[in-house]
């Protein structure tokens, strides 16, 4: 008998120090939840990346979308970090970010000034409308995904675009989610939901990340 080990061979992709312990995604996507995350400056603080907002923008940008002199919105702002990047590069109409956490707001508010943060439920929706939307990394948190992309699409004024984004589900493994979609399947989900909308989805970079071009016809 020479004994058994237990041995890793290769480090695990995405290792994150400060990616949280979920026991539950029920309750880490409720609003206990996310506040619990967003009072962790350091566990928000590893997850911006500046440089994915840029390209983010820039997508929208290929796909003909211009911001200058624009309604501009982000829903699940989070710490406005998206909205702040817009800020500093176009001279928008208006920036305005939607979050569900009141923890998240508070450090939005306090970080990105003469920005409006708003309180929002998304399953609620809002009456209000603007020329662009973003809704990036949002959905797969939610039971109830379809409701929330026909409210986020219900704010587009005419010829308004949204871009959503989501994990590529064949490869996101974060207990957290709810929702794993592969690049197929958000084809399918988005095109149902957004029938009588434009739409283009499409892999982002080097495949981690699905998105959604959801553009609203001009009213004739």
């Amino acid at each position: 008998m020479v004994g058994l080990g237990i041995h890793r061979l290769e480090a695990p992709q995405n290792s994150n120090s400060h990616k949280p312990v979920v026991s539950s995604p029920i309750h880490h996507n409720s609003k206990e939840g996310l506040n619990e995350f967003y009072s962790d400056r350091d566990a928000v603080e590893s997850y911006l990346d500046p440089g994915f907002y840029e390209r983010l923008i820039d997508l929208l940008r290929a796909n003909g979308v211009d911001y200058e002199q624009k309604c501009v919105a982000d829903v699940g702002c989070g710490t406005g970090g998206l909205l702040k990047t817009l800020q500093a590069r176009f001279q928008t109409q208006s920036l305005t970010g939607f979050e569900y956490s009141e923890n998240a707001l508070e450090i939005a508010r306090s970080q990105v000034p003469g920005i409006e943060f708003c309180y929002f439920d998304i399953y609620e929706g809002s009456s209000r409308e603007f020329d662009v939307i973003f809704c990036i990394e949002v959905i797969e948190h939610l039971l109830h995904p379809d409701k929330a992309l026909r409210n986020v699409v219900s704010m587009l004024a005419d010829s308004g675009a949204a871009l959503l984004t989501v994990p590529n589900g064949r490869i996101d493994t974060f207990d957290g989610h709810i929702n794993f979609w592969s690049p197929e399947s958000w084809d399918v989900f988005i095109r149902q939901v957004c029938e009588s909308y434009s739409v283009k989805t499409g892999l982002i970079e080097n495949g981690e990340n699905n998105y959604a071009v959801i553009t609203k016809p001009a009213n004739d």
